[in-house]
Parts: C-alpha cells; sequence; structure tokens
C-alpha cells in the first residue's frame, strides 16, 4: 500500500470535525468580557463578528466603555452595499438610544444580507430597543435559525417571547441557551425564570 493511499485510507475514516464556537464567541458567552475585548485589540485582522461581539463586550463590562464599543462598530463599516455597515451603524445607534435609526439600519442590513445572523439579531435588539416584542422575537428566531449555536439569540428570543407571555416558546430557547452558555452572567437568571414556571 502507497503512502498516499494510507493517507487516503485514514482520512476516510477519520470523522468529519464537529463545529466549534469561535473563540471570541465562547468568551462573550461565559462572561469573559476583558479576554474578549484584549484578544480583538490584539488581532492585527479580526474578523467582523469578533468585532462585533468585542463592541457588544464594552457595553457589558462595567462601567459600560460606550465611546469604545462605537469605535468597535465603526471598524465595521464597508461600505453602503454591504451588511456589516448597517448592523455597525444599527450598533452605533443604540449606544446612542436613538431607537428608530437603530431601527431603519438593521432593517437595511437585514434586506443587504438575509442570510446573516447578525442583522438579524441586530434587528432584534432594535425592536427590543423599541419594546416591540413581537417583532423582537421573530427577528431573534431567525438568527437561531440561521445560526443554532450562538447562544444570545436564544436568550434574547427568550426574552422576547417572555415579555409576550408565550411562555412555552420562552422555555424552549431559555432552555438552548443554558445548554449552550451554562457559564454566562445570565444563566443563573435564567434558572431561576424557569424553576418558577415549572412549579
Amino acid at each position: 500500500m502507497t503512502a498516499l493511499a494510507i493517507l487516503l485510507a485514514v482520512q476516510l475514516t477519520v470523522p468529519p470535525p464537529t463545529p466549534q464556537q469561535p473563540a471570541a464567541q465562547k468568551l462573550f458567552e461565559s462572561g469573559q468580557y476583558d479576554r474578549l475585548i484584549q484578544q480583538v485589540a490584539d488581532d492585527p485582522a479580526p474578523s467582523p463578528e469578533e468585532v462585533y461581539l468585542a463592541g457588544q463586550a464594552t457595553l457589558k463590562v462595567e462601567p459600560p466603555d460606550r465611546e469604545a464599543a462605537k469605535l468597535a462598530y465603526a471598524r465595521l463599516e464597508r461600505g453602503d452595499e454591504h451588511a456589516w455597515t448597517f448592523i455597525a451603524r444599527s450598533a452605533t445607534a443604540l449606544v446612542d438610544h436613538a431607537a428608530d435609526e437603530a431601527l431603519g439600519a438593521a432593517k437595511q442590513a437585514v434586506g443587504m444580507g438575509p442570510d446573516q445572523m447578525f442583522a438579524h439579531y441586530q434587528l432584534g435588539l432594535a425592536q427590543a430597543e423599541k419594546r416591540a416584542w413581537t417583532n423582537a422575537a421573530a427577528a431573534f428566531e431567525k438568527a437561531t435559525t440561521l445560526d443554532p449555536t450562538f447562544a444570545y439569540a436564544h436568550y434574547y428570543a427568550g426574552l422576547a417571547y417572555y415579555q409576550t407571555k408565550r411562555v412555552d416558546k420562552m422555555a424552549v430557547f431559555f432552555e438552548r441557551f443554558l445548554k449552550l452558555a451554562p457559564e454566562a452572567p445570565e444563566a443563573s437568571a435564567v434558572q431561576a425564570i424557569m424553576r418558577s414556571i415549572r412549579r
């Protein structure tokens, strides 16, 4: 048997790798915000997803660093024809509490990137800022279908369904959130809600 044949035989018997969460996502979902922010700062070419999560992380540290968030989102600007540009504009508008502007930009992001999970996630955040809970729930749920591994899409879908009194759907998304991100800072509060509805 030649070396090539052996190599091919070995490759055929090795199971395909399971999809893994990106390192930045794991840090974000376990509340390691400072590490995430530093990791992205040290990376000469971070992905848009990593930059976006770093921007989100700057708003979760104590005290929240709103200016750092806006600087992070500014790095995502790629021209008016790109979904990330409008995700960034929506996220920046939310930092400034400009809910209508945030919603408009998020809708544009979804229009340009209908299969872009973060566009739908950002739309959900903008809808939640306006307390349009039914629309927020739909946007977050769409985000979960585009990327089932992103725990916070499940978390916010659960919160939105909680606000609409859809406890059945809330429970589904919260349970998935807890499985994906058991170390998340919000996990204990979600567990308490789940215990209360089981009583």
